[in-house]
């Protein structure tokens, strides 16, 4: 197993996109920030003042809408942005464009998409590319990025957590490096409140 460096990092997904609103899978094909999904990203854009530590540098993927959402957010923080087409979201190949929730019961059912990334395939890309990405000396960094990138971290440890919603902010804190999952991880809720809140999220074993 690939280990990484067990560092403080923000992770972020992107805002809602057009894919999202009309409740179908683009993968690591692109789709535009909706008007919500630019709304989300300037309310956590403002929750990152009060933010205790702020990141140090972004990270997004080479999609629009992780792009677009990293730029919005660092229009306030003003640090370094870089491009890792790493954490880009899973490639669904021939499933593109289905409904999300018939492509979501494959995929836990342990399906690969045709044409597309197996799971393994994906954590295996995503692994090492956070295996670059932490091993910077920034810190600590934000990582904006998709849904499957949260899952392919926690599947390559044998875990899960619930699905991670758009524009919210989550703090992995470093714990015991022999844990089964080496963070702690927090939820930040930046939207548009003066003191941001910080609650601990529920990791689960596959």
């Amino acid at each position: 197993m690939t280990t990484l460096p067990n560092k403080p990092f923000y992770m972020m997904r992107h805002g809602e996109t057009v894919a999202n609103a009309e409740g179908y899978a683009a993968g690591s094909f692109d789709t535009p920030l909706t008007e919500k999904g630019r709304a989300q990203a300037l309310a956590a854009r403002d929750g990152f003042e009060a933010l205790s530590p702020r990141p140090a540098l972004i990270v997004h993927s080479n999609l629009s809408r992780a792009r677009e959402t990293a730029s919005i957010i660092n229009e306030r923080l003003q640090i370094p942005m870089i491009e890792k087409a790493s954490m880009a979201e899973q490639c669904f190949g021939d499933w593109k464009g289905l409904s999300w929730s018939t492509i979501h019961e494959r995929i836990m059912a342990g399906e690969t998409p045709p044409n597309g990334e197996s799971m393994e395939m994906l954590t295996d890309r995503v692994i090492a590319g956070l295996s670059d990405i932490l091993s910077m000396p920034e810190e600590p960094i934000l990582i904006a990025t998709h849904g499957g990138v949260f899952d392919a971290l926690l599947w390559h440890f044998g875990c899960k957590l619930d699905d991670v919603k758009n524009c919210h902010l989550y703090e992995f804190a470093p714990s015991h490096p022999d844990a089964a999952f080496p963070w702690e991880i927090w939820h930040h809720d930046l939207s548009g409140i003066e003191t941001p809140t910080r609650s601990r999220v529920a990791i689960y074993d596959l």
